[in-house]
């Protein structure tokens, strides 16, 4: 009797809550009433007609369609949600990555959670701080207490730029942006009323029209009411993996270092616009930089200043060739921007297998040339093929990277020069195809390409050969710059990564020096401004 007292004691207040609201519900009669009339009469004359059955079995037809339609589209890859981008940012490092397999392990946690725990406010809380750890643990797995690293202005970074990606995801649903928790809950309780009273009519339906009632109960409880309540949990797990994924982004830019800059140099760096009206003047598009390295007398100097030469009268003859690979021949625009950087030349004075001291020193000083370039050019001799220096050369390189996984590689490509020469084949004759061509020359260079792909580390597979004969020049437009072309985005990631090292990278001496420097300016000039109205008036 006590549970039967407990619930007539709530039947009672959840009416006494209904009889305070009496102006609600006379308004909602006068809205959905008309309605419920239309409904009435119209049921009465499909019956007189004998077309009750057909528009009975059409409606179930049409809620069970709707029903499972919505819920394979908000789960679909072609969602009628705004699609979440699973794809690591182009600003990541191999440690991003890893750190970025984190993020994602923690939003398909979501699979496993009810409606209800979707909506509860405090999971949120709980899941970004749990996440919080777990980067935090990842980039200083030796502390203690791995949040001590963290700035505070750099955590409210992150967050301002979560919180900035978020509204904008979700200003893209219609009604987006007038949603609140309690809305939510609402919609959830009515739902659920909902649910309920339309169980009870299914009940009682087999008693007013025993073969409609039974396919509707059957209709419902097999196809719709799952349906229905998948959709309803697709869209509250989208929201939530939503949430993970943009809070996640940030917070490894933040753990990386990148965030150092301050959110609004990272939003011009990035190309990103703040949700102000407000614009960020700067140059955005700087160019991309190439290191074109080689041993001395490879050519590399030759092979920069035909690159350069190539842009200087009409690029129609690159569009073209672009354009038939493939490409877009709007690239030509961005090749024209690269800046090439000729690295001095490392010797090859050693003999015997031996490496001479200066053969070393050269070596090192080229790789801490190009390592800092957005893209690598390392031009071989192709009457000489791939030697010790070269090969040492490329393996320092690419160790460069294996010793610092907080820097990602940058493309590279391989350029075979002189392959004008004779050594290689009878008079030379261009155009020549280095891929399927028969030639004895076209022969040698696939013969050099195959040499190169076994003795050069895996970072090295483009390939491309030149010949610089004054009189008969082919290949830089032909192959060099296509390759260039087709790798531009990757170089064009590289420029952004080094952009945010570069100036994240920057002494705190110095970035407190700066933020006096600009202090100072403002009030300087807010100084002169009060001057200038005061001696106006």
């Amino acid at each position: 009797m006590p549970g039967f007292r407990d619930t007539l004691t709530i039947w009672r207040a959840n009416l006494r809550v209904l009889l305070r609201e009496w102006r609600t519900w006379i308004l909602l009669l006068l809205l959905v009433g008309p309605v419920l009339a239309y409904i009435g009469f119209g049921t009465i004359w499909l019956y007189e007609r004998g077309w009750i059955v057909a528009a009975v079995v059409g409606w179930i037809v049409a809620g069970g369609l709707f029903a499972v339609l919505a819920a394979r589209w908000t789960t679909s890859a072609r969602t009628v949600l705004p699609p979440l981008d699973w794809d690591e940012p182009r600003t990541f490092s191999p440690r991003d990555r890893q750190a970025w397999l984190i993020v994602e392990a923690e939003a398909h946690a979501a699979e496993e959670l009810s409606a209800e725990a979707l909506f509860d406010g405090d999971r949120y809380v709980a899941v970004g701080r749990r996440l919080m750890r777990k980067l935090a643990e990842h980039y200083h797995p030796e502390s203690g207490d791995p949040l001590d690293h963290v700035p505070v202005v750099e955590l409210l970074g992150a967050l301002e730029l979560a919180a900035e990606d978020l509204a904008r995801m979700t200003r893209q649903i219609p009604g987006g942006d007038l949603i609140t928790l309690s809305h939510g809950r609402r919609a959830m309780q009515m739902a659920n009323y909902f649910n309920k009273a339309n169980d009870l009519y299914a009940l009682v339906s087999p008693f007013l029209n025993p073969l409609s009632g039974l396919t509707r109960i059957g209709t419902r409880e097999l196809v719709v009411k799952p349906a229905w309540r998948n959709m309803q949990q697709n869209v509250l797990r989208w929201f939530f993996q939503a949430y993970v994924n943009r809070l996640g982004a940030h917070l490894v830019e933040m753990f990386s270092g990148r965030l150092a800059i301050g959110v609004d140099e990272y939003r011009r760096l990035t190309r990103r616009r703040p949700t102000a009206a407000a614009t960020i003047d700067g140059g955005l598009d700087e160019p991309v930089t190439v290191a074109v390295v080689g041993a001395r007398g490879s050519g590399k100097s030759r092979l920069v200043q035909a690159a350069r030469d190539a842009f200087q009268g009409d690029a129609g003859p690159i569009r073209a060739r672009l354009k038939g690979m493939g490409l877009d021949p709007a690239l030509v625009d961005r090749l024209k921007r690269v800046e090439y950087v000729d690295v001095p030349g490392y010797t090859t004075h050693g003999s015997n297998g031996r490496e001479a001291r200066t053969d070393r020193r050269s070596r090192e000083a080229a790789v801490a040339t190009s390592v800092d370039a957005d893209m690598l050019v390392l031009t071989i001799d192709a009457t000489k093929g791939a030697r010790p220096a070269d090969v040492a050369f490329a393996n320092a390189w690419d160790d460069y990277f294996v010793r610092h996984p907080d820097r990602e590689a940058p493309p590279t490509l391989v350029v075979a020069t002189g392959v004008d020469r004779a050594e290689l084949g009878p008079s030379w004759r261009p155009p020549y195809d280095w891929t399927v061509g028969d030639g004895v020359r076209e022969a040698a260079v696939r013969a050099l390409f195959e040499s190169l792909r076994a003795s050069l580390p895996p970072t090295f597979t483009q390939f491309a050969a030149a010949g610089l004969d004054a009189d008969a020049p082919f290949g830089v437009v032909e192959h060099v710059l296509p390759a260039f072309a087709a790798q531009l985005q990757r170089a064009e990631r590289s420029a952004l990564v080094r952009r945010l090292r570069e100036t994240a990278g920057r002494s705190k001496v110095g970035r407190v020096m700066s933020q006096l420097g600009r202090q100072g300016k403002s009030v300087w000039s807010h100084l002169k401004n009060r001057r200038g109205t005061a001696g106006s008036s």
